[in-house]
């Protein structure tokens, strides 16, 4: 069942937990605060899309690589983002770390004066396509972001119509109402269907797929954050001219299946014979929901009380056997594992991103009671406050088998 905590430690935990997050960045802009953000759609390039919205202060309208000198050597390599407030007046990224399916995490260059704002950027690349997101945990709200998807060229496959890709995702998770980021990596598995839907206007086709396999991390490569429910990408048609789609809706469930996240997909297929398909999510939703499972246990004790004599006020006894009467008094109670729990210590530490317990025993059954019935409940708390992820994925078509 996992950890085993008993009502005192539990407390004890706790009371530890006012303390400031450890994965939290300190807040030091207010996301009102712009430094020459550029208006204006950076979209005019059906090969080179971005996820652009000012009024979600999604605000980032270039990414370049930079091979820093090195090329065959993509460990030197630079990311270049443009219109990012205060990440550094050239907008230049480097290596952070590699996560354990390949993204890397790129990280903004800061000085006394300049690049006040750390921000961290997650990139995949691959033959024919480059995906990145962006953002910084040092604002209060969301804060200034961007994800892009560029393409090397593109066609769409050839043979039986209907295909599957596998490949990659990366993300970084901001707050609504506090700093702090977290890096999220995971596995990407996206179909595609050229022939249906029948073609309406320019849009024909299918596209959907999952996003699975969701592990968060601090930015120094913190593990134990806990894991992230699927993301589902629902059915959305695309454009066989270009072979972009728009607008696709993604949604994540919560522990009991109802709708934790939602969001949009955009994205392209890439490659002269439809090798790849990548694109980007944006997904809002709780920062956070734990379960907390608890044994509650009803139980029945038997007690016996003398019956003292009326007119001794002595312990009365049987006039024939010569044995104490006494009087029995059987109760029943109910011990659960909440009871000596402070919840709103428990709400207070998944507020802080901590990891709540995951089974809280009964405590508070006498000794030599008789049990009842001992069954096992569960409560579950979500964060006071939700998380926007901006993730980017990318698949390789997956080869049948002959």
């Amino acid at each position: 069942m996992g950890r085993i905590f008993t009502a005192l430690p539990l407390l004890a935990v706790l009371a530890a937990c006012d303390n400031a997050n450890p994965f939290m960045l300190e807040v030091t802009q207010d996301p009102a605060d712009t430094e020459g953000v550029v208006e204006g759609d950076p979209n005019v390039d059906v090969n080179n899309r971005y996820a652009y919205d000012l009024g979600q202060r999604l605000t980032m309208n270039s990414v370049d690589v930079d091979d820093n000198g090195t090329p065959g050597d993509t460990s030197y390599d630079v990311l270049v983002i443009n219109n990012l407030p205060f990440d550094g007046p050239d907008g230049r990224y480097v290596r952070n770390e590699v996560l354990a399916n390949g993204a890397s995490v790129y990280r903004s260059q800061q000085t006394e004066t300049t690049g006040t704002t750390l921000t961290f950027a997650v990139f995949i690349q691959s033959d024919y396509l480059e995906a990145t997101g962006a953002a910084s945990g040092q604002w209060i709200d969301f804060g200034y972001a961007g994800a892009n998807i560029n393409r090397e060229s593109f066609n769409l496959p050839g043979g039986v119509g209907e295909y599957i890709y596998r490949g990659n995702y990366a993300a970084t998770r901001t707050f609504s109402d506090r700093g702090g980021i977290e890096i999220v990596s995971g596995d990407a598995f996206l179909r595609l269907d050229v022939l249906d839907f029948d073609p309406s206007g320019e849009l024909q086709g299918a596209i959907d797929g999952t996003i699975f396999n969701r592990e968060r991390e601090g930015t120094a490569g913190t593990l134990g954050l806990g894991d992230l429910p699927p993301i589902i990408l629902a059915v959305t048609s695309f454009n066989t001219e270009t072979g972009v789609w728009e607008g696709g809706s993604v949604t994540t469930s919560d522990l009991i299946g109802d709708v934790r996240d939602s969001g949009i997909h955009d994205g392209m297929i890439a490659g002269p014979n439809g090798e790849e398909m990548g694109g980007y999510t944006i997904v809002t939703g709780a920062a956070d929901i734990q379960r907390v499972t608890y044994q509650v246990v009803r139980y029945r004790t038997t007690t016996t009380i003398p019956v003292l004599d009326p007119l001794t006020g002595q312990p009365a006894v049987d006039p024939i056997s010569g044995d104490p009467i006494v009087s029995v008094i059987t109760t029943t109670g109910t011990s659960s594992g909440l009871d000596d729990v402070d919840l709103q210590g428990l709400q207070n530490l998944i507020n802080a991103r901590g990891n709540l317990p995951d089974f809280l025993p009964a405590t508070g059954v006498p000794a030599g009671a008789e049990i009842i019935d001992n069954s096992t409940l569960f409560r579950d708390f979500t964060t006071e406050y939700d998380a926007r992820e901006i993730g980017i994925f990318i698949g390789d078509h997956v080869i049948p088998t002959p």
